[in-house]
């Protein structure tokens, strides 16, 4: 993999490819409205090389801070191409209250088409305001995209 951590890796071998992003250090806090997207901008998008089809999977580290215990909160993550979401790459963890536990989804994997030059991003959204939500990574648990090629198509 490359050194610069930013850059997502290409790898050739043998017939088998993939893109993923290196391991990452972040955290990006989801600010906006209920439901509305906002691009994790710290996960570098991936470009696809070559068409057909691919497994594509991901891993969200989504953190919490409710504010009351009476209100929910959660982190929604999805992988989009080219500015869409790509349907079926949803995922959500989130607190329902402090009296009713928790939900979690880490992430996806999901076989999709891709033309040369898609542009896969991971995007979230919050729903509740009554807290903090973030999407984060470190050494304590990581959030990132991968992509492997698996057929030229149908």
């Amino acid at each position: 993999m490359p050194s610069n951590p930013t850059t997502p890796a290409a790898n050739t071998t043998g017939g088998s490819t993939w893109l993923q992003t290196d391991p990452l250090n972040f955290s990006h806090t989801i600010t906006g409205a209920d439901r509305v997207y906002e691009r994790i901008s710290e996960v570098p998008e991936l470009k696809i090389p070559f068409p057909g089809v691919w497994e594509v999977s991901y891993n969200a580290r989504p953190m919490l801070a409710v504010t009351s215990s009476a209100n929910a909160l959660f982190v929604h993550t999805a992988i989009f191409k080219n500015g869409a979401v790509i349907p079926g790459s949803e995922a959500v963890t989130g607190i329902q209250s402090a009296a009713h536990g928790s939900q979690n989804t880490a992430g996806q994997t999901f076989l999709h088409s891709f033309a040369a030059g898609d542009v896969v991003t991971l995007h979230g959204f919050r729903i509740g305001q009554a807290g903090t939500a973030a999407v984060a990574s470190n050494s304590d648990g990581r959030t990132g995209v991968m992509a492997h090629w698996v057929a030229p198509g149908f």
